[in-house]
């Protein structure tokens, strides 16, 4: 009976520990693959965390910013790719790097060169991203972005100008542009400049002269011009109507301000001839206290006289010189200064500063003596031109004319009274004395097409 009490005993026992075994054995083999896993990951961590940390360092040059915010632009590309990022987060990179591309493009930005680097400031960068816009942050970065667009007749980025010390945006922007156009008269053909401020996304647009792009509006029509004496011709042929004209400049090279330069040739002194704002235009105004009518009138009264007095003047045998000289003697024996323009200016007839006073007066300042003389001398077959300057420190307007294929210069203002008989001081000069005289070289150069001292 204990025998069997025993065996019965033992059978428990040995039944016990087989379902113990059993146990254990069962919780055991699905715990290995779960450890084979968690080293896995922790492999993986440690990859990536090299990944992210070191490898976009080397590449930009700068701390990572974090691997999901999509305004990092090439940094995250960069990072996506070498961390093995998903196709999803490599895609939406690629496009972030085309878009920008496209608006460098269209910006006329020149790429990286003017984009900057916006990493200093987190908030700066991700709102100087996500819209499009170049964050700056100075007055010169902005002046440097209008300077490019200008240069490639593009329009400038979006600027976010937070930190760009900046009051009153618009007008600040504004004063940069007018400096510019100071400094680089040429880039006149970006005439317009219009800023509005979104936030602190401040949007700059130009308005450039047709000419300057090629791209006309659509039906235009004008005389097409093609040099800076073509545009004097053009004005000169329109002058007695005193209405606009439509031009087509087809020369890329002219710049603004030259053509006003040449511009100062035309009217007499009676009616101002200038482009209109975006050069497709040439346009007449009065002076003060006249109308365009009264300066017609003037300018007609002008022409008759010179009519009447060429042939006077002037015959077939005569060279060009012989010519130059029945003028120019005839000016200084015949018109007087009118002395008014010291004793009493606000007196002087305004017909002194102009042909019309020289030739029915009598009576002129140097306004009236140059332009008389540029008419007659026109009128007798020889090319010639106003200067406007200073003689002794004092404005001062006198000739240059071609004669024979020479360019000399003319003061007859200077010498009023004189004859050929007791000899001329200032009468076809091919030097004028740089103490007494001073001009613009270029604006001479711009009309003779020769560099003249």
């Amino acid at each position: 009976m204990k025998r069997q009490l025993l065996h019965r005993l033992w059978a428990l026992v040995l039944a016990a520990m087989l379902v113990f075994l059993c146990g254990c054995s069962a919780n055991q083999d699905p715990q290995q693959p779960a450890r084979e896993n968690e080293d896995s990951d922790n492999l993986s961590d440690e990859s990536n965390d090299h990944t992210t940390s070191e490898e976009p360092s080397d590449a930009a040059g700068q701390e990572p910013s974090p691997p999901d915010d999509s305004s990092d632009g090439e940094d995250n590309d960069s990072s996506g790719s070498e961390s093995g990022g998903s196709d999803d987060n490599q895609d939406s990179s690629d496009n972030s790097d085309n878009q920008q591309d496209e608006q460098d493009t269209s910006a006329g930005t020149g790429g990286d060169e003017n984009t900057g680097d916006t990493s200093g400031s987190d908030d700066a960068q991700g709102s100087g991203n996500s819209d499009g816009s170049l964050a700056v942050s100075s007055k010169e970065e902005i002046k440097s972005l209008l300077i490019s667009a200008m240069e490639d007749l593009q329009q400038p980025q979006s600027m976010e100008i937070s930190n760009a010390g900046l009051t009153s945006p618009e007008i600040d922007v504004l004063n940069i542009y007018y400096e510019i156009t100071a400094d680089r008269p040429e880039l006149k053909v970006a005439y317009k400049l219009s800023a509005e401020l979104t936030g602190s996304t401040l949007t700059c647009t130009f308005s450039y002269m047709p000419y300057a792009t090629g791209i006309f509006p659509d039906g235009f029509d004008g005389i097409e011009v093609q040099t800076v004496h073509e545009l004097i011709a053009v004005a000169n042929d329109h002058v007695m109507d005193g209405n606009p004209v439509n031009i087509k400049i087809t020369n890329k090279d002219l710049e603004p301000d030259q053509m006003s330069v040449a511009l100062r040739q035309v009217g007499g002194g009676w009616l101002l001839c200038s482009l209109n704002s975006d050069a497709t235009a040439l346009t007449y105004s009065p002076p003060n206290g006249f109308t365009v009518e009264e300066c017609i009138s003037a300018l007609a009264k002008t022409q008759s006289l010179a009519d009447d007095l060429i042939p006077q003047l002037i015959t077939d045998n005569m060279t060009t010189m012989e010519r130059a000289q029945a003028i120019y003697a005839y000016i200084t024996a015949n018109v007087e200064y009118d002395q008014l323009y010291y004793s009493d200016f606000s007196s002087m007839p305004y017909a002194s500063q102009t042909a019309l006073g020289a030739l029915r007066d009598g009576t002129a300042i140097c306004g009236g003596y140059s332009n008389a003389l540029k008419l007659l001398f026109e009128m007798a077959g020889i090319e010639c031109y106003n200067v406007t300057g200073s003689y002794f420190s004092e404005n001062h307007m006198w000739n240059i004319a071609n004669i024979d294929g020479q360019w000399l210069w003319f003061d007859a203002t200077s010498d009023r009274g004189m004859s050929p008989e007791y000899g001329f001081l200032r009468f076809a000069l091919t030097d004028l004395d740089t103490v007494k005289y001073t001009w613009d070289p270029k604006s001479v150069e711009l009309l003779t097409g020769q560099s003249i001292e």
